[in-house]
C-alpha cells in the first residue's frame, strides 16, 4: 500500500479535525437546497464510509497507490462491485467509487431515493426503511430543531407512529425545484419514530423513509409445512443454509459472534439447537457500559429473528461489511436482503401491526441448528 502526498495530507487533516468537525447534514445541500447526486455514469448504489480514514486506491488492490481518503459518513457513488485477489480469504469485495476503489470492509452500501409522504399512518402506524445514506433524528419536525443523538442509516427500519407538518414553515426548510425541473419533495411532512428502547421525541423528514409494502412481508413458501423448515448455521465457514425437508432452498454468508481476546470477553455464537421464537422488523439494540470497548447503541437494526433466550438473532447490520468473519456479540449478522429472506421464511409468521411476534409454543418456531467448528 503506497500513500500519495495528497492522501497523506487529507488523512492527516481528517485526524486533526476529527474532534472539531460539526455533525454532517442529513444530505448534501447547496445554498440551502437539498440536491440530488449528479449521475455522470451508471451509478448502482452509494458508499458510506463506516469509519474515519477509509483509503481510496487507484486500483482494487492493497498493493495499489492510496490516492484519497473518506471521512466517517462521507458518501460517494458506486459504479461497480468487483471481486479481486486482494483482501482477506473470506472477503475480496471492492467497490469502484468516485475517485478510485475502496475495500468493502468499512463501506456501507446505501440507497439514495426520496419518497412521497404518507400523511395518514393509521391507528397502529407502519414500518418504514431509510432510503437515503443517513438522516438525523430531531426533537421536533423541523430542520431548525436540535438533533437527537441518533443518526438513522440507509436500510435501517423503524415504526412510524405519526405524520406531522413542519412546525417551522416560515424558516424555509423546503427545497424548491430539482435541477431536472421536477417538483421537489420538501420538508413539509415529518414522521415521528417510536423507539422501543429509549422512548422520546424522534422526528425525521418523511421523504427519507419508505413505507414497507405488504408484499415485502409475505411469507416465503407458505405451503410448506413449518415443521419441514430448518436452518443450519455453519460457524466453520460462516454459512447460513435453509432447508425444506432435505432440500437446500437458500444459502448466504454471515458474520458470527467473536472472541475479543485482548479484553478476555467471549461472544462467540454458541453451537446448539434452537428455535426462532420472536421476530421484529426493526430493533434498537444496546449493551455494555458507555466508554467500554464492548458498548453499543444501534437503532433500527432490520429484520430481526431471535432464536435464543439470551437475545441472539439473525439480523441485518450497518456498522460493518465484513461478512465471513467473527464480528458480533453473538448474533448472526447478514446482508439486509438475506436477513429479510430469513425473516419472511421462518415461523412464527409475523403480525406486522405489532412490534413483536412471539411463538405461542416454543416448538412452533423454525428449527435452527448452530454447528460448531469441529462438527
Amino acid at each position: 500500500m503506497k500513500l500519495s502526498r495528497r492522501a497523506l495530507l487529507k488523512l492527516g487533516g481528517l485526524g486533526a479535525l476529527r474532534g472539531f468537525l460539526p455533525p454532517m447534514p442529513p444530505l448534501p445541500r447547496v445554498d440551502g437546497e437539498e440536491t440530488r447526486p449528479v449521475a455522470r455514469r451508471g451509478i448502482v448504489a452509494f458508499a458510506r464510509a463506516i469509519a474515519w480514514g477509509v483509503y481510496v486506491f487507484d486500483e482494487p488492490s492493497f498493493d495499489a497507490n492510496v490516492v484519497d481518503g473518506m471521512a466517517s459518513d462521507e458518501v460517494r457513488p458506486i459504479f461497480a462491485e468487483l471481486t479481486t485477489d486482494s483482501g482477506s480469504s473470506y472477503n475480496r469485495r471492492w467497490y469502484e467509487v468516485e475517485g478510485g476503489y475502496v475495500y468493502s470492509k468499512l463501506i456501507h452500501v446505501v440507497p439514495w431515493e426520496y419518497n412521497p409522504s404518507v400523511t395518514d399512518v393509521g391507528p397502529k402506524g407502519f414500518w418504514a426503511e431509510v432510503t437515503v445514506p443517513f438522516t438525523d433524528a430531531r426533537v421536533a419536525p423541523s430542520l431548525t430543531a436540535a438533533r437527537t443523538k441518533y443518526r438513522y442509516y440507509g436500510g435501517t427500519a423503524y415504526k412510524v407512529i405519526k405524520a406531522v407538518r413542519n412546525v417551522d414553515p416560515g424558516k424555509k426548510d423546503n427545497a424548491t425545484t430539482l435541477a431536472d425541473g421536477e417538483s421537489a419533495f420538501d420538508y413539509d411532512w415529518w414522521y415521528q419514530i417510536e423507539d422501543e428502547s429509549f422512548p422520546g421525541l424522534y422526528f425525521v423528514p418523511a421523504r427519507h423513509l419508505r413505507q414497507i409494502g405488504h408484499a415485502e412481508y409475505a411469507t416465503i413458501s407458505p405451503d410448506v409445512d413449518p415443521r419441514d423448515k430448518k436452518i443450519v448455521v455453519r460457524l466453520s465457514d460462516k454459512r447460513v443454509i435453509a432447508y425444506e425437508k432435505d432440500r437446500e432452498v437458500f444459502t448466504c454468508v454471515c458474520a458470527s459472534g467473536a472472541k475479543f481476546t485482548g479484553e478476555g470477553k467471549d461472544f462467540r455464537t454458541p453451537p446448539g439447537q434452537y428455535r426462532v421464537f420472536r421476530k421484529t422488523i426493526g430493533q434498537h439494540m444496546y449493551g455494555g457500559q458507555f466508554g467500554d470497548d464492548d458498548y453499543f447503541d444501534l437503532p433500527g437494526i432490520p429484520w430481526v429473528s431471535y432464536f435464543t433466550g439470551t437475545g441472539i438473532a439473525f439480523h441485518g447490520a450497518y456498522w460493518h461489511n465484513d461478512y465471513g468473519s467473527e464480528r458480533s456479540h453473538g448474533c448472526i449478522n447478514l446482508f439486509d436482503k438475506d436477513a429479510r429472506w430469513i425473516w419472511r421464511w421462518t415461523t412464527p409468521q409475523s403480525d406486522v401491526d405489532e412490534r413483536y411476534t412471539v411463538s405461542k409454543e416454543y416448538t412452533d418456531g423454525t428449527f435452527v441448528s448452530v454447528v460448531g467448528y469441529n462438527a
